[in-house]
C-alpha cells in the first residue's frame, strides 16, 4: 500500500511503498506495510546458546532481511541531471538511537530504490546498548520500530515509520 500525494494540478508527485526485495526494472516483489510480521527459520539459525550479536549475523548472512521502499518520482532523476540527482540522494534507516544510511541504492530514471541489511542495523543498536554478548531469546526482541527517512534532490525531506515483528517458522 503506497502513499501518493497529488500537487494543485492533481498530478503524482511521489508515490512511497515499503518493499522488501526488487527484481531488475525496480518492480516490488515483496511489498511491506507499515506493521509486518517477518517469519524467520529458527533450523537455519544453528548457533548453540546464541547472543544478541549472533543473531544479527544470522539476520544479515543467512535470512538476508533487507527492509526498503520503492518510489515513483513525477519526472525523471526530479528533472535533475542524473549525476546530480545521485550524489544528492541519500536514505537512512533507524532504529532506537542507531541510524545508518541505506547501503542498496538503485535509480531508474522515475523509481528510486533503497534496502538497508536489518542485520546490519540491529547488530548495531545491540553494541550501543552494551547487550550483544547477552543471551539471545526472539521473544524478549519485541517490536521493531523503524525509521526509514529519505533525501531526495529537489523535495522536502521524507519521513516513514514502520513496525516489523519478528517470529520463528
Amino acid at each position: 500500500m503506497g502513499l501518493t500525494s497529488l500537487n494543485c494540478s492533481g498530478t503524482i508527485t511521489n508515490s512511497f511503498q515499503f518493499c522488501d526485495n526488487f527484481n531488475e526494472p525496480l518492480d516490488c516483489t515483496e511489498p511491506k506495510t507499515e506493521k509486518d510480521t517477518v517469519y524467520l527459520e529458527k533450523k537455519s539459525f544453528k548457533k548453540e546458546n546464541p547472543s544478541y550479536e549472533d543473531f544479527g549475523n544470522f539476520l544479515y548472512f543467512t535470512a538476508r532481511e533487507t527492509p526498503g521502499f520503492r518510489m515513483l518520482l513525477s519526472k525523471p532523476y526530479n528533472g535533475l541531471g542524473k549525476e546530480a540527482f545521485r550524489s544528492g540522494y541519500v536514505a537512512y534507516l533507524k532504529y532506537g538511537n542507531s541510524s545508518e544510511r541505506m547501503e542498496g541504492n538503485l535509480f531508474q530514471n522515475n523509481i528510486v530504490v533503497s534496502f538497508h541489511y536489518l542485520g546490519a542495523l540491529l547488530k548495531e543498536e545491540f553494541r550501543r546498548k552494551g547487550m550483544e554478548k547477552s543471551p539471545f531469546r526472539l521473544e524478549d526482541l519485541g517490536s521493531i520500530s523503524l525509521e526509514y527517512t529519505v533525501m531526495v534532490p529537489g523535495m522536502e525531506p521524507i519521513t516513514k515509520h514502520r513496525v516489523v515483528e519478528l517470529r520463528w517458522k
